[in-house]
């Protein structure tokens, strides 16, 4: 481990939880943070109260001090981080797009942390897409920032495998994880290099996570089965993923990968049958199926499905929208 004085000075720029076991790595392992950067304060819940990022939490339990600027591409912002005296920037789910002016005005630039393995998954949202579209494998990467989103030099990466039966939620507690360690070596290695350093990605493998909308959990019963799963685990707990049954609104909060086929002719969201522990045996698209686990209704707590056929006289035969 190298001395606290050949760490570069930097400023933190995170939000949310994701961005938490960075900044506590960087802390503990003595890097000099000047200010932790984080978005103004938000009402939450129903009563409206303001409520800190989480973020800003930690800053204030670390003794660093915490700026909350609207905007961090005006010139009094740029003119105050000149001020501080700091080699880098260091980002982690901030939730502002750099411009760049800020990008290109310190000494080893600004570097990001990004949940996906670059240059798969660019955008607001690659861990729940990468769920949804049945990845085996993921990670994070760290890069130099560039003005084009995610399009910036790579770092340093660690891959994960993902796990067939895991959601989103569990997932990003893991990439989060990761995030520390690797920031560290990043920065290290930018600083022995003097800001030069990274490799460039390749624009030929590049996919894309776009930000999720509420329509994007809509159920088509005739994806395949393993597609439906895939996509029931990725977008929980937000947006979630619903279908309709006699009109109402049903979430569908756990599914469970069934390797049996539709019987000929069924059509896709038919209920074929009811087990206590797997709960509803769906016809899905091709002749696949998926289990329905668990289902939420309006103003009700989650419930199996078995209790919600059990209280709503829903089973076999029925057809979900």
């Amino acid at each position: 481990m190298m001395e606290s004085s050949a760490k570069p000075a930097l400023v933190f720029m995170g939000t949310p939880e994701f961005a938490v076991p960075t900044l506590r790595h960087l802390a503990e392992q003595k890097f000099p943070i000047t200010a932790v950067v984080t978005r103004p304060d938000k009402p939450q819940g129903r009563g409206h109260q303001e409520r800190p990022p989480a973020v800003k939490v930690l800053a204030q339990e670390l003794g660093i001090p915490v700026w909350q600027p609207e905007n961090v591409n005006t010139p009094e912002f740029l003119v105050a981080l000149k001020q501080a005296v700091v080699e880098v920037v260091v980002v982690a789910a901030f939730g502002q797009i750099l411009k760049s002016g800020l990008l290109y005005g310190l000494p080893l630039g600004c570097v990001n942390l990004h949940a996906s393995l670059l240059p798969k998954y660019r955008g607001a949202a690659p861990i729940q897409w990468a769920i949804a579209r049945g990845e085996a494998i993921t990670g994070i990467t760290v890069q130099k920032m560039a003005e084009r989103v995610d399009s910036g030099a790579i770092l340093v990466q660690r891959t994960t495998p993902i796990d067939p039966d895991e959601n989103a939620e569990t997932l990003l507690l893991r990439l989060a994880n990761l995030g520390g360690a690797a920031m560290e070596d990043a920065l290290m290695q930018l600083k022995v290099a003097e800001g030069k350093l990274g490799q460039a990605q390749d624009e030929a493998q590049v996919t894309m996570a776009p930000r999720l909308q509420r329509e994007d959990g809509k159920i088509d019963w005739h994806w395949m089965g393993a597609e439906i799963h895939n996509r029931v685990r990725g977008f929980y707990p937000w947006p979630g993923t619903h279908a309709q049954y006699g009109g109402e609104r049903i979430k569908i909060i756990r599914t469970l990968r069934s390797g049996e086929k539709a019987p000929e002719g069924a059509l896709p969201g038919i209920i074929l049958r009811v087990e206590p522990e797997s709960g509803w045996l769906v016809a899905a698209g091709q002749g696949t199926t998926v289990w329905v686990h668990s289902v939420q209704c309006a103003n009700t707590k989650v419930m199996t499905s078995q209790a919600y056929t059990c209280g709503y006289r829903c089973g076999a035969g029925d057809h979900l929208e």
